[in-house]
């Protein structure tokens, strides 16, 4: 074996490893084009998956300036289902086990060689292998949440009407218990939304009513919601609202991003400690804040924070029950709205997570 091609060989090899194991399908689509990149030392790239539901293959993942018009060479590919080599640009198909799910193209300024492309498939089928093994889980999450609804309001529905009185006297000890149904209900239910929308957001198919938002009065409603907690926790809430202009985004789910943010901070925040919520403007966008004394983030936890179904072992953390979902689909939802979303923290002293919406206007 050659020098080159030894070198090749390990290009491929790390470029087949990036894609690593246990990530969700957005990550996956990510890591994918950013190894295709590295491996053909591309200038760009773009990623393009199969949309089920209208047929069409939609653009998923741009890497680099201009990057629009190489979609074009991506779909040649998938529409063709063969790589396609133009040069100094190439696509090649992504197959998963029922046909065609998607492409990947790069393009650079220098030419491409035979071997190039031979190298770009190869790392395609593995990639392919892990993008098709991400669509079957989401479909799997869609269906299952979707047949989940409908018993989780009918056990909601017969606990009320128990509790109520509808069918007999009910002691306090029954309604105790019936109480502690509704809650877990309620906790299922909201389990069951989250994988909706992550899901969703994983076919490309959460619909958003993009449009000019006030930043205050989200905060304000978010915060009515969470303040009954907070105060049962003897809590104490800080609001620093400086003068925000109205955002782009949807009004409820940025409501819901404050919401799970507050959320977390409550759990994870002893008693008698404090919480902050702040906003302020940061030239075109609006920096939004929720700061708490809380536990804080161990620095091995830190790079894996915002990963779905990620749960610290600490046991400040294990003492309440989730999913290792909020936070994932809250940097989804914040992405969506084309922002970020960061975190400050020191272990024992607390943490404050901050996010951008670009303004409207």
């Amino acid at each position: 074996m050659t020098a080159p091609d030894r070198q090749r060989l390990l290009t491929l090899l790390e470029a087949s490893r990036a894609l690593g194991a246990g990530a969700g399908l957005a990550e996956t689509l990510a890591r994918t084009l950013d190894a295709a990149v590295r491996l053909t030392a591309a200038d760009r790239g773009v990623l393009v998956l199969l949309n089920k539901a209208t047929g069409a293959f939609d653009v998923r993942e741009v890497r680099g300036a201009d990057a629009e018009p190489l979609a074009g060479l991506a779909h040649e590919a998938a529409h063709g289902g063969e790589s396609r080599a133009n040069g100094s640009a190439m696509a090649t198909p992504l197959r998963g086990r029922a046909g065609v799910i998607g492409a990947v193209a790069v393009d650079r300024t220098a030419p491409f060689a035979a071997d190039d492309l031979i190298s770009f498939e190869i790392f395609a089928n593995q990639a392919a292998i892990a993008v098709d093994a991400n669509l079957a889980k989401s479909e799997f999450v869609s269906t299952v949440t979707h047949e989940l609804r409908l018993p989780m309001t009918s056990i909601k529905g017969y606990t009320d009407l128990l509790r109520g009185g509808m069918v007999g006297p009910v002691s306090d000890m029954q309604k105790q218990l019936l109480d502690t149904v509704r809650n877990n209900v309620d906790w299922m239910n909201g389990l069951i939304s989250d994988l909706s929308d992550i899901s969703k957001l994983d076919a490309g198919r959460l619909k958003l009513d993009i449009g000019p938002v006030d930043v205050a009065e989200t905060i304000h409603a978010a915060v009515s919601a969470q303040r009954p907690h907070i105060e049962a926790r003897t809590q104490t809430l800080t609001l620093n609202l400086s003068p925000t202009p109205p955002v782009l985004a949807d009004r409820a789910r940025l409501e819901q991003i404050v919401n799970y943010l507050l959320t977390n901070a409550n759990r994870y925040t002893p008693a008698g400690g404090h919480i902050t919520v702040s906003a302020a403007a940061a030239g075109g966008f609006a920096r939004l804040a929720v700061a708490d004394t809380g536990v804080g983030i161990a620095p091995d936890d830190r790079a894996k924070l915002f990963t779905q179904f990620f749960r610290s072992e600490h046991p400040a953390v294990r003492e309440h029950k989730g999913w290792g979902l909020a936070l994932h689909l809250v940097k989804r939802l914040v992405e969506k709205f084309g922002g970020e979303i960061g975190v400050e923290t020191e272990f024992g002293k607390g943490s404050t997570f901050w996010f951008t919406v670009p303004v409207a206007g």
